[in-house]
């Protein structure tokens, strides 16, 4: 596979919701996603199983340009309390709302 670079900025949302192997399969595709698109910026958005994944992160591990949103709905459904995550993990209000706002501002979207 060919490097592909640019200097444009892009966005790119992970989405990982079935697995709680998932979340480590987003961290690995932010890496090849920088590696592969300079300047790219990945955000990671955690629901579903993958939550359980969620207290366990390291923020200070993420690939540059790399952030986490976890909803707040499937963190309350789970009972997954709010405070357990590691400062830098965003809470977002619900999955969908997160995702559809970075589509909308012209980001792409690929599910894990």
């Amino acid at each position: 596979m060919s490097e592909q670079r640019t200097g444009q900025a892009r966005t790119v949302v992970l989405h990982a919701s079935d697995k709680v192997q998932d979340v480590q399969r987003a961290i690995d595709s932010a890496r090849r996603l920088g590696e592969a698109f300079e300047g790219v910026r990945v955000r990671i958005i955690i629901n579903g199983q993958a939550l359980d994944a969620a207290t366990g992160l390291r923020p200070d591990r993420l690939p540059p340009e790399t952030t986490v949103g976890v909803c707040a709905v499937g963190l309350a459904n789970r009972g997954i309390d709010a405070a357990q995550l590691p400062a830098g993990i965003q809470v977002v209000p619900a999955a969908p709302i997160a995702i559809a706002q970075e589509q909308f501002a012209g980001a792409a979207y690929v599910r894990l």
